[in-house]
């Protein structure tokens, strides 16, 4: 997972893509040195799995005119899946790499990836960047524009 999220992050980059970092508020200084916040790089602090709930990151997102989002992290079936639930009723676009976003278990990711294409918005056929709901990709195939 650590190395497809540095390149991931790296292209981002590149492009001058926003990268946000949200974890709980005790940890977000807890970082691997490969995935690292750079400097300038916002962090919302955030006291749920729900990145959106009780944070500034919607407000922070939307006033930069961003719809879409990318998602990775640790747990798939944790904050990832619950953080893709607050952006779809949020209005977003969500994609949600496979191999950024995994957990303990090949169940654990299984039961994650099941719950992410059908939540609310289902897109249980994973039509690609389906409007206000979640898509599962993989890191090579995310390009910029």
């Amino acid at each position: 997972m650590l190395p497809a999220i540095a390149s991931l992050l790296a292209q981002a980059r590149k492009v001058g893509v926003l990268v946000v970092y949200s974890t709980r508020a005790a940890n977000m200084s807890k970082w691997l040195p490969e995935v690292a916040p750079a400097p300038g790089d916002p962090k919302s602090n955030s006291y749920a799995q729900d990145r959106f709930y009780n944070s500034e990151l919607d407000k922070m997102l939307k006033a930069k005119g961003i719809t879409t989002l990318i998602l990775t992290g640790w747990k798939v079936n944790g904050s990832v899946l619950y953080t893709s639930v607050g952006a779809t009723l949020r209005d977003y676009t969500v994609v949600v790499p496979v191999d950024a976003s995994l957990a303990a278990t090949d169940y654990e990711v299984t039961i994650g990836q099941f719950q992410i294409l059908n939540q609310n918005s289902a897109n249980a056929t994973n039509e690609p960047l389906k409007p206000k709901a979640s898509t599962l990709s993989r890191t090579d195939m995310i390009t910029f524009q």
